[in-house]
């Protein structure tokens, strides 16, 4: 078995060949000494004053920007007047089978998107349902057919 030393001295020599310059060489403290005391309790400052317990508790929401995909989605559900969640529901209704073959033609066409990122995408399709859905939007494109909106049905 290799000492803490050995092994430090080891990674920098290859992070030293890795990245084209001569090992660095340091020396660390072996871990008895640095683990062999109690841990010290830092000195109490008199102008920090206790935080709540519930201020530390409370999760950290963070808010993050919307993907491509998801906007698409966001943008063909709002065009049919219904929720990203129905669009990616079982359900066979009209209005939700061309709500997602649109989403499925653009996420393809716009964003080069594999048939199985859209099926995972749209309620965990099947990569063959997603490839039938951007053919028949294409086809219905061609015929200058409109695709179904959930207020015509």
């Amino acid at each position: 078995m290799q000492t803490l030393e050995e092994l430090h001295a080891h990674y920098m020599a290859v992070r030293a060949r890795l990245n084209g310059g001569k090992p660095k060489l340091t020396l660390v403290k072996s871990v008895e000494k640095t683990l062999s005391g109690p841990y010290e309790e830092p000195a109490a400052e008199k102008n920090i004053k206790p935080i709540p317990i519930a201020v530390i508790h409370m999760p950290r929401i963070a808010i993050m920007p919307e993907t491509p995909a998801q906007t698409i989605l966001r943008e063909v559900a709002e065009k049919h007047n219904m929720s990203v969640k129905q669009i990616q529901s079982a359900s066979r209704t009209k209005a939700y089978v061309g709500a997602r073959q649109e989403a499925s033609y653009r996420l393809n066409t716009e964003l080069g998107f594999s048939l199985k990122q859209i099926g995972n995408m749209l309620g965990r399709r099947d990569h063959t349902t997603i490839l039938h859905a951007i053919n028949r939007y294409k086809k219905n494109l061609a015929e200058g057919r409109e695709v179904w909106s959930k207020s015509e049905v």
